[in-house]
This record gives structure tokens, sequence and C-alpha cells, in this order.
């Protein structure tokens, strides 16, 4: 069940016994959590029924303890149960979940990967108040800023979404707190632009590794140049190491596009990770400009210098230089 669906089921009937929210992606798990506890506690109750837990520090007696008594001149008190992996003796609470307390609002937060064959997990999964809180893809994260912003009444195009995501990657709570601060600079309803995301989030609209490697496909060398020495300038903003790791990804879909230049557009961006028919045509330049021998040399070449990058056959460890020498060879190869 998706994340605004669930929110609408608690909305219907919040007051239930146990809710388990777990999974990898701990933005849904805090926003959950956050709206769980704002439907079921009154602000002027809250000193005496609502309780939060950390797992690190909770033991089995004490938690038992909060869950089991009775709430004050209330019908439902809530105890928050926060980092649930990190509790020793969390698997105890087993015969608790058979049974619970139906005057207590239990929110289990599990941050983390989970044996799905434990006992207590099998039985907390069946709950109609669990979650799974799924990790969004990468190649998912663009599409998501761009619903993100249009529900806080702004307007962003996919490109400049899609800057954003290769920059801040897909830790989402990373993310909104960036987008937030676009939301709070420039006001409801406001449509963000490149100019917007250099002033505020401080990610060039002209030097990032999303026009680079568009550059590079598009054999457009002058524009290379230009981004080159700017990265090689500024080291600590692109590390050898992540460029490395994000070009050997963007010319392996390259490579992967000369096996699917037949198939329907839909086909095409599945296998790819796209998350828009946008960057179609960028793949299709791309994969004219590096037949497949050259993007088998592009790869090998990228591979040997992940291994410089790591200081294996480069001693000096001169990242600059060495993101320059990358760069040529990358556009150079024939």
């Amino acid at each position: 069940m998706d994340f605004i669906k669930f929110k609408d089921k608690v909305k219907l009937n919040p007051y239930q016994p146990i809710y388990f929210l777990y999974g990898e992606e701990a933005y849904f798990i805090d926003q959950l959590s956050a709206f769980i506890v704002e439907q079921t506690v009154e602000p002027a109750m809250k000193d005496f029924n609502f309780m939060l837990l950390y797992g690190e520090d909770a033991s089995y007696a004490n938690l038992m303890d909060s869950v089991s008594r009775y709430p004050m001149m209330a019908e439902h008190q809530v105890v928050v149960l926060r980092e649930a992996q990190r509790m020793k003796e969390f698997d105890m609470m087993h015969t608790y979940f058979a049974q619970p307390q139906s005057s207590t609002v239990f929110i289990i937060e599990y941050k983390n990967k989970i044996d799905k064959r434990l006992k207590h997990f099998k039985h907390l999964a069946k709950l109609d108040t669990a979650f799974e809180s799924k990790k969004v893809r990468d190649y998912e994260i663009a599409n998501w800023i761009m619903a993100y912003i249009k529900s806080q009444k702004g307007d962003i195009s996919i490109q400049n979404a899609q800057l954003i995501a290769e920059h801040l990657g897909s830790d989402l709570n990373k993310v909104v707190n960036e987008i937030q601060k676009l939301t709070i600079n420039l006001g409801p309803g406001a449509k963000i632009t490149g100019d917007d995301i250099e002033k505020y989030i401080g990610i060039s609209k002209d030097y990032n590794i999303f026009e680079l490697q568009k550059a590079i496909g598009l054999r457009d060398h002058g524009r290379v140049i230009k981004i080159t020495e700017h990265m090689a300038h500024n080291e600590k903003d692109f590390p050898l190491v992540m460029l490395v790791s994000i070009l050997f990804n963007y010319f392996s879909k390259i490579y992967m596009f000369h096996f699917l230049k037949q198939s329907p557009p839909a086909e095409k961006m599945k296998a790819l990770g796209l998350g828009s028919a946008f960057f179609l045509k960028e793949f299709e330049q791309a994969s004219k400009n590096y037949p497949l021998d050259k993007c088998e040399k592009v790869l090998r070449l990228l591979q040997d210098f992940d291994l410089r990058s790591k200081g294996i056959g480069n001693p000096s460890g001169e990242k600059g230089g060495l993101v320059k020498e990358l760069i040529i060879r990358m556009t150079e190869c024939n």
C-alpha cells in the first residue's frame, strides 16, 4: 500500500493498537509516524498520554511497562518506539504483539532491512496497519521530486528535477530538506528554475555531472572542456571516484541502448531506468556518437580510472589531473 493510501486509511480510523512502519526508506517512516501522532494525540494531553522511546535505550521491561499502562483522563495513549531495529530485546515483544493493549496506540519505527523469517516480523507484517517503506529507485527520483513539488503547489521541469536527483541521490530526507529551501525562498506556486537551484541549493546549472555526461554523449567538445576545467579545480565537490561511477553507469546505458533500438519507447525507458521519455533522444544521439566498439573502450577506460582514483597505479593521488586525462581520453576514443 503506498504512502498516500496509508495516510488516508489512518485518517478513517487512527486509533489502532499497533502500527508497524518498517523498511529502508526513513523518510516515509518519519512522515507516517508523525502523521499518526498528529491524528491520535491531543496537544493538551501530550504530557500525560504520549511517550517516545528509542530502541538503543529501551529494554523489554520498560517498553512493556509503557505500552501496558492505562491512559490518564483519556481513552488512548500513544507510545512510539523509534529505531526499533536497535532494541536488543525486540523479539521478546512477540507476546504483546499477539495481544496488544486496546487503549494503547503503539507505533513501531523499524528503519532497516529486516529478516522476514523472524516470528515477530511474520505477525507484524500481516497487520492491516503495517507499512513497508521501500527505497525510491534511482531512476524514479526525478519523477518523485516533480510529484513532491507539485504537492507543495510548485512546478519544476524534468531536466531540473533530474539535476537535483543527480546531485542529491536517493536520500529523500536530504532531497526534501533542499526542496524546502527552494519553496521557503520562492514562495508557494513558484516554478523552480536552474538559476533557483544554483542560488538556493548550490548546484550549478551549467557545471555539473548531468551536463558533463550529456556533453560527452553529444560530443560537444567545447562544453566538455569548460565543465572539465571547472570540476578539476573543484575536486572536493567532484571527486574522481564519484565521476567515474556516474559516467560508467551512463555509458553502460548507451551500450545497452544499442540492443534496444527496435524496442518501443516504454521498453527502452524500463531497460535503461529512465523516468521520462524526454531523455531517450539524448541516448539515441549518444549511441550514434559511441558505437558498440567505442562504448567498450570507454567502459574499459573507466574501469582503469576507477582503480587509479583509489590510488592503484596512481600513487601521487593528483585527482584533478586525472579528471582531465580521463575526459580527454573518453572523448577521443576511436
